[in-house]
């Protein structure tokens, strides 16, 4: 997958993002990441449209925003300042200053409503209010491409998984418990309901989906995601086998998931037929490099 000219890259600095820059400057890209200080902030339009016209991309990734439902649910203002209020000001800023760089902006599962599997098609709904920013910045999205003719890519990412996760992440809470139980020991975990159960990705194979994305130009809506369930116990088990530890996970009294589904999964076909991206990463390969970057390999 060859890249052409500058990518624009908005929260390189995190956990998407910084996998994100680096399969984009593997592909050729020219990558500018600007921090928040720096003109890259979602919520300071007057910057964030001078830096898109200074630097002039061809592309533009957001990789920014609140990504935690349960901080969404502390302060859901926050939440659609940033994910929904954010991405308005950022398609505002492209279509004045590069109306012909491609935008990908990253949604989640999470707006999905029903019984998976999910496909774009599928119901969606604002349960959480996480699940409700994210819905909204999609219809804004929605209405740069058809009104403003943006080049828009939205990218429902399922559960990424993998080495620099967040530490409040289900796998990394095993992770950690496992190496703080050492080989032979034992840890209990709290979670809302073990049986619950996730489309789990590679985060580096989901930035190589990006990647992907920008190389064949495709626009619309896209699912990014294995196409297969675990649940917290399989992950528990897992991480148990790599690290020599015993993982016992208890659930809470109402047993309820933050995403407020009890399952989740993912039909990706419509973007493995405009890209050509599938997942070639195993869950267990995922976990045991994370093990491996927290320090137990």
């Amino acid at each position: 997958m060859g890249g052409a000219g500058k990518a624009l890259v908005l929260g390189a600095s995190g956990f998407f993002g910084g996998w994100i820059r680096r399969a984009l400057e593997r592909s050729g890209w020219e990558v500018i990441a600007p921090g928040r200080a720096e003109g890259g902030d979602l919520l300071d339009p007057e910057r964030l449209g001078e830096t898109i016209g200074r630097t002039g991309p061809s592309a533009i990734v957001n990789a920014a925003g609140l990504t935690s439902p349960a901080a969404a649910v502390a302060d859901p203002t926050l939440a659609f300042r940033t994910n929904a209020t954010g991405v308005a000001h950022l398609l505002e800023a492209a279509r004045q200053h590069a109306p012909e760089a491609q935008v990908i902006a990253l949604s989640s599962a999470a707006v999905y409503a029903g019984e998976p599997p999910f496909a774009e098609y599928s119901p969606t709904g604002a349960g959480t209010p996480y699940a409700a920013s994210k819905l909204a910045m999609e219809a804004i999205c929605g209405q740069y491409a058809r009104w403003a003719g943006l080049p828009v890519t939205v990218l429902r990412c399922f559960n990424l998984i993998g080495p620099g996760e967040p530490a409040s992440q289900a796998s990394s809470e095993f992770t950690l418990a496992a190496i703080g139980a050492g080989p032979g020991g034992r840890a209990e975990v709290r979670v809302g309901n073990p049986e619950i159960s996730r489309d789990f990705t590679d985060v580096r194979d989901a930035a190589e989906a990006v990647a992907g994305v920008l190389a064949a130009r495709a626009t619309g809506t896209y699912n990014l995601c294995s196409g297969r369930s675990r649940s917290l116990a399989e992950l528990a088990r897992i991480i148990g086998r790599l690290s020599e530890a015993e993982l016992n996970l208890v659930g809470s009294p109402d047993g309820r998931p933050g995403s407020g589904l009890p399952a989740i999964r993912g039909e990706g076909a419509r973007l493995r037929e405009a890209t050509g991206w599938a997942p070639a990463r195993e869950l267990e390969t995922s976990l045991a490099d994370l093990l491996e970057w927290r320090g137990a390999g």
